[in-house]
């Protein structure tokens, strides 16, 4: 979800030099998004259904200029993988209007009920929209 809207938002605004890019930290190559995510970014605006899972590898790390994390776990996977780059991860809803480092986590969907999506995408497009005002400072 957050990568779909992410994309969608830095194309509403014209900014063309930024590539989003998704990658889990405990996934395998090819899983296509659930029902509910398609659902839910459908109404959204954004079409996530040919989009495939990748799983985060050292050369996404390397790469990234700013790596965006939803839940501690994933912080320290990408930690595991390349131990020196903390300074580049941060935590999406860091940029929420919440603005509540105590509350960085930003759970996974899956398993859960479309109000449960719908909720877990109002946090994404309030952490984004932050993110985007942060990025212009």
């Amino acid at each position: 979800m957050a990568e779909g809207y992410l994309a969608k938002r830095l194309k509403e605004i014209g900014e063309k030099d930024i590539v989003v890019h998704s990658a889990g930290t405990h996934t395998v190559v090819g899983f296509k998004p659930t029902n509910e995510t398609i659902e839910v970014m459908k109404e959204h605006g954004v079409d996530v259904s040919e989009y495939m899972s990748s799983p985060l590898n050292k050369i996404h790390i390397d790469t990234a200029d700013i790596i965006l994390v939803m839940e501690p776990h994933h912080k320290e996977k990408v930690l595991n993988l390349a131990p020196d780059v903390e300074e580049k991860i941060k935590y999406l809803r860091e940029f929420s209007s919440e603005n509540s480092i105590e509350k960085c986590r930003i759970n996974d969907p899956i398993g859960q009920p479309i109000k449960f999506y719908k909720q877990v995408f109002a946090i994404i497009e309030d952490s984004i929209e932050g993110f985007l005002k942060w990025l212009k400072e």
